[in-house]
């Protein structure tokens, strides 16, 4: 193991290295979903995501709106309707009515006009009579003519009733027309709002699921607040501690270790500008210095044809806990469990780590811990730092494994 503090790790190659295209993202321990943390894309991933809940919520109220007014609407125009039709309904009979009664009104007219059966007219019958049987006859057209009096004006109060409810119901279906109509084109104007809500809630909500997906990979990847690593560091470092309780007991090897360690080799996978991705890889690969003697460097010529290092004539170490070639074949590890064993993932090279520390025997006290950061790198200035910067991380009082 070589540290970058005595190494002077350079990065190797200019473009930034993508993720493995079969990587599996990295699921983060859920009791870290308290855990604090803040960067600039998870502030703008925050503010993104609240702006696309919003305008959801604005969309979904709208169109609830819409939907209780459109029912409404539909409810009037139906009331209408029925209104119209027995208002209809009642407008014929009135004219019926009116009809009726003009016709009998004439019927009386005419009547009035008529001679009596012997030919006389009752006008002369009643003022020439002069004997009983003329007074018969005059007494008769009197009382014809008080009860025609009495049905004409019968017939027309009802004439006169007539007109006025068919005058009433005529403003009446008027006015039920007009709001009726009204009702029926705001019922267009709500369908089509409604129409536009339905396109905009399915729109917000494909930019809130997109938002929510960039939020929570940000926030993986987003420093966890008060500290120097990210979060997908802490949950590399978590799982290969819990993964080392099962494997090993004795060990006892604490999460802390392995950052302190990873502090001092790569500045937790940020060295050189590169950063962690939300799988656990780096974006840019972090290579260390040629192994070849010179600058108080261990001369190691190259042991894998460069397959990890890059380099076909001298070994350099690799990832974010700078792990030489050799060392890698023996203690290679698939911490993220992708079903790839990968030196520059943050879960792989921790997980490869913790079981490259407890081999040197147990971690649990600070003489423990000193031998196996010593068997990490020979120097006891390094095992001091790196201890240092462990018990710092302690200190912090974040979720155990």
């Amino acid at each position: 193991m070589f540290s970058i503090a005595l190494l002077a790790i350079v990065l190797f190659g200019a473009l930034a290295r993508p993720e493995p295209a079969g990587a599996v993202p990295a699921q983060v321990a859920p009791d870290l979903s308290s855990i604090p943390v803040d960067s600039l894309p998870y502030r703008a991933a925050q503010i993104r995501y609240d702006t696309s809940l919003a305008a959801l919520a604005d969309a979904q109220q709208i169109a609830t709106n819409g939907a209780a007014e459109l029912d409404r609407l539909r409810g009037e125009d139906t009331r209408l309707t029925a209104a119209l039709a027995e208002q209809t309904e009642a407008k014929k009979q009135a004219t019926v009515d009116l009809a009726s009664a003009r016709a009998s009104l004439r019927a009386i007219a005419v009547a009035s006009y008529t001679d009596e059966p012997d030919g006389e007219p009752v006008g002369n019958a009643v003022g020439d009579f002069a004997t009983g049987e003329d007074l018969d006859a005059s007494t008769r057209a009197l009382v014809r003519q008080a009860l025609a009096g009495v049905v004409s004006t019968g017939q027309y109060d009802r004439a006169t009733a007539a007109r006025d409810t068919i005058g009433q119901l005529s403003h009446s279906i008027n006015d039920a027309l007009a709001q009726r109509s009204a009702a029926r084109q705001r019922i267009l104007q709500v369908q089509q709002l409604l129409d536009e809500a339905a396109a905009s809630v399915a729109r917000y909500a494909d930019a809130v699921a997109a938002a929510q997906v960039d939020l929570g990979q940000t926030r993986v990847t987003a420093n966890v607040l008060g500290t120097d690593f990210q979060l997908v560091a802490l949950d590399a470092y978590r799982r290969a501690a819990a993964t080392t309780v099962l494997r090993d007991p004795d060990c006892g090897l604490p999460w802390w270790a392995l950052a302190g360690i990873t502090r001092v080799e790569s500045r937790h996978g940020t060295f050189g500008g590169s950063t962690l991705l939300y799988g656990g890889g780096t974006s840019q690969r972090i290579v260390g210095v040629p192994l070849d003697g010179e600058n108080n460097t261990a001369l190691i010529a190259d042991s894998d044809s460069g397959l990890l290092d890059g380099d076909p004539v001298y070994d350099r170490a690799v990832g974010p806990m700078q792990f030489i070639p050799s060392t890698w074949r023996r203690y290679a590890s698939d911490g993220n469990r992708d079903g790839v064993a990968d030196p520059n993932n943050i879960y792989d090279a921790a997980e490869a780590a913790a079981r490259y520390l407890c081999a040197s025997g147990p971690m649990q006290t600070d003489d423990g811990m000193t031998r196996g950061f010593l068997s990490y790198n020979h120097s006891d200035a390094y095992a001091a730092s790196v201890l240092r910067f462990a018990k710092a991380y302690a200190a912090l009082g974040l979720p155990l494994p």
